[in-house]
């Protein structure tokens, strides 16, 4: 126990030290990109930083890095200060009465002969201008509450009022028909909206209830009919495998089922293997005439799941435990019917080779090795296009995206993980940009008007249990109740939308029509992260829904 308490501070302590020097580096890259030099301002950034991502006990091992005697009483200011003003008014004495030639010095002189020497003067000035322009590194509680009451209410105007209105005015329409049943690429099933594990970038800071049939049978049926790929979402389905499995054996026209987990079932290597025992045993169970099936589990892995986090006894734990992934990539190669899938968020490591020797990845594969397993990488795929590197946001290069790999034991399995970039949803919002791959670039590209194959609105059915029908791109988006209106009449309403097809092609006439009610796009083409993002944010009103149909429909 002692030794894993030991390997977890480890790698705890080598995590902060790298997103500590990525949010302070790219904090001073952003700053001189606006012709701000001003030193004070980043160590302030820094003692943020440190103060909200950093238990204290911690600190000073995280501050190791720095091994410049000259930062030394930088390090003792980060780590003694009980508050900003502390520490500003520290920064600023040490300077006046320290007898240097340096910058800081200069700068500190300047700015006290402007405050007439009043040195609580000039830390009120500092403290102001850094609370003005919002540099802050990491939300307040506060600010996380605001949001949580903003989506709530989102989530709560989904098929209101004003979202009855507005499908009245698309069932008007006339319906272009289709001589062939309606088929989508794909269609989402979500059988819960929770989880426990509150990872700092999910899209939720608030799920809306979903109280579920009892008896889901109709809707397998219907999705049945509309698709051969399925994917089972909504949050921790642990709780859900059985349903997932009866959608196997009930379901024969789809091909495919996914569901996406976050690795919680795989407690034990007994649970793991019950589970894949299950899934297997329902595939094989499938009538002749079924379509021949493939199952992916989808297992959520990346540094935010898998992040090490302070209980609250002050403990260090995992909160996904790489055990438990380790337990499933082992199990995985003895059910060749299941692929097993490990999905991944983008950072700074998918620019590297070191992508597989340190971070989440890393974990694993030291996990294994202590196992007596090895991994061997066997393909390796970069993305189609440049991105824009989270530390150094002027440097573009492809990223790993796709990657195949395998237990030399078990040659023949391969192990797919797939890397995706965060939009600024919900708790996202909050996280340091130094954190993930945005796509800026990308959305500077729409907006310009360049089309961009493969790149479009995911306007695919998500279908909730409770019988409401939103997207893949925008939970909030809803074409009604498959329960309450009928399946026809959602489906027609998937045909005849105006404002979905709109958003297929990010429309940018939605831009002008959201300036004609709404006075904040200027901010939200500042916050948004990608294009997927921008018109996520158009839409989640539902008076904006209702207006931008009207005014589509009137064109």
């Amino acid at each position: 126990m002692q030794k894993q308490n030991d390997q977890l501070k480890q790698e705890y302590i080598w995590t902060k030290r790298r997103a500590f020097l990525a949010a302070v580096n790219r904090f001073y890259q952003e700053q001189r990109a606006i012709g701000i030099e001003n030193s004070l301002a980043g160590y302030l950034f820094a003692f943020d930083w440190l103060q909200f991502q950093v238990h204290p006990k911690y600190r000073a091992e995280v501050l190791e890095i720095s091994k410049n005697p000259a930062h030394a009483y930088l390090t003792e200011l980060l780590l003694t200060s009980p508050d900003r003003a502390a520490f500003v008014q520290s920064y600023v004495v040490y300077w006046h009465h320290v007898q240097s030639a340096e910058s800081q010095k200069g700068w500190v002189e300047e700015r006290l002969s402007r405050c007439q020497g009043d040195v609580a003067l000039l830390v009120q000035q500092v403290l102001l201008d850094w609370q003005e322009k919002g540099m802050r590194p990491c939300c307040s509680k506060e600010e996380i509450q605001k949001a949580r009451r903003y989506q709530k209410m989102v989530f709560q105007e989904i098929l209101g009022e004003e979202d009855q209105q507005r499908l009245a005015l698309v069932d008007l329409l006339a319906d272009p028909g289709t001589e062939k049943e309606m088929r989508f690429a794909k269609v989402g099933m979500i059988p819960v909206m929770a989880c426990s594990q509150a990872c700092r970038h999910c899209m939720f800071l608030w799920r809306t209830p979903l109280k579920k049939v009892a008896d889901p049978s109709s809707l397998y049926a219907g999705v049945n009919r509309l698709t051969h790929n399925v994917l089972f979402t909504g949050g921790d389905l642990s709780g859900e495998i059985s349903g997932f499995a009866q959608a196997i054996a009930s379901m024969d026209q789809v091909a495919v089922f996914a569901i996406l987990l976050n690795g919680a079932f795989a407690k034990s290597s007994t649970a793991t293997r019950q589970t894949f025992a299950l899934f297997d045993r329902v595939v094989k169970q499938r009538p002749p005439q079924a379509c021949p099936t493939q199952v992916v589990l989808q297992i959520s892995f990346d540094e935010f799941h898998q992040e090490i986090v302070l209980d609250g006894f002050g403990r260090l734990k995992e909160k996904v435990p790489i055990a438990f992934i380790a337990n499933i990539v082992e199990c995985a190669p003895h059910f060749p019917q299941i692929q097993l899938s490990l999905l991944h968020k983008q950072n700074a490591l998918n620019f590297s080779p070191d992508f597989f020797k340190y971070g989440v990845f890393g974990r694993l594969v030291r996990e294994l090795e202590r196992r007596g397993r090895s991994v061997q990488i066997v393909e390796i795929h970069p993305s189609a296009r440049l991105k824009s590197h989270p530390v150094r946001p002027t440097q573009f290069a492809p990223l790993l995206r796709d990657t195949f790999f395998v237990l030399t034991d078990a040659p023949d399995h391969p192990i797919h993980l797939m890397s995706s970039t965060i939009d600024a949803y919900g708790g996202a919002a909050f996280l340091d940009p130094s954190e993930y791959v945005a796509e800026r670039d990308l959305l500077r590209r729409v907006l310009a008007g360049e089309v961009l194959e493969g790149e479009q609105f995911d306007l695919d059915p998500m279908v909730r249990f409770d019988g409401q029908v939103s997207l893949f791109s925008a939970v909030h988006y809803s074409l009604g109740n498959v329960f309450t209106d009928g399946e026809q009449r959602v489906l027609s309403r998937f045909r005849k939308d105006p404002l979905l097809r709109a958003l297929g092609r990010f429309d940018q006439r939605l831009l002008v029509y959201y300036g004609e009610i709404a006075h904040d796009l200027d901010k939200l083409l500042q916050v948004a992260t990608g294009p997927h993002h921008l018109f996520h944010l158009l839409t989640e009103r539902a008076a904006m829904r209702l207006h931008f149909t009207r005014r589509l429909i009137k064109v």
